[in-house]
């Protein structure tokens, strides 16, 4: 059984969400003015400065669209049409897939906004245990993880010139 959210619940989550996005651009700004390179085999290194930018513009840009979805569900919510809703309100209670995503990126230690934000997310009771769990792994985390290097592994076969066949 669904339990009813109420708009002070989400207004709640709005203002978290709000903060901790402007936190999250507070850091990314930081990396900017770092002026990290977006070239070559940089993107490659998790933890390295361009994954570390790409993982704050993530976090940033994640916060900012889950805002808006939250207001989108309290202003059908204030005027009475919950039902248009539909799925929303459960999309939002998941949380935003940019947060862990941009967080496995980083380099650690985080910034302090970062973490701020982060921990001010924990806060909303909107947000389901496994949002929450996906925060705590950011926080707790002692190095960036992704992209995995094996990835850019080149298999012994495809290293190998190819062979041309006379004609």
């Amino acid at each position: 059984m669904e339990r009813e959210i109420g708009i002070d619940e989400l207004v709640a989550a709005m203002k978290a969400v709000d903060e901790a996005g402007r936190l999250f651009e507070d850091a990314l700004a930081v990396y900017g003015a770092r002026g990290p390179k977006r070239t070559g085999d940089d993107f490659k290194v998790a933890g390295g400065p361009v994954q570390t930018l790409q993982g704050a513009e993530e976090m940033a840009r994640g916060a900012r669209r889950h805002l808006a979805d939250l207001a989108v569900i309290v202003g059908y919510a204030a005027a009475g049409l919950e039902d248009p809703v539909g799925g929303r309100l459960d999309a939002v209670r998941k949380g935003f897939t940019a947060l862990s995503v941009g967080g496995s990126r980083m380099a650690r230690p985080l910034l302090e906004p970062t973490v701020r934000g982060l921990r001010l997310l924990l806060t909303v009771d909107l947000f389901e245990p496994g949002f929450r769990e996906e925060i705590e792994e950011v926080v707790r985390a002692d190095k960036a993880t992704y992209p995995d290097p094996a990835a850019f592994r080149v298999p012994a076969s495809a290293a190998r010139p190819a062979t041309t066949r006379p004609a």
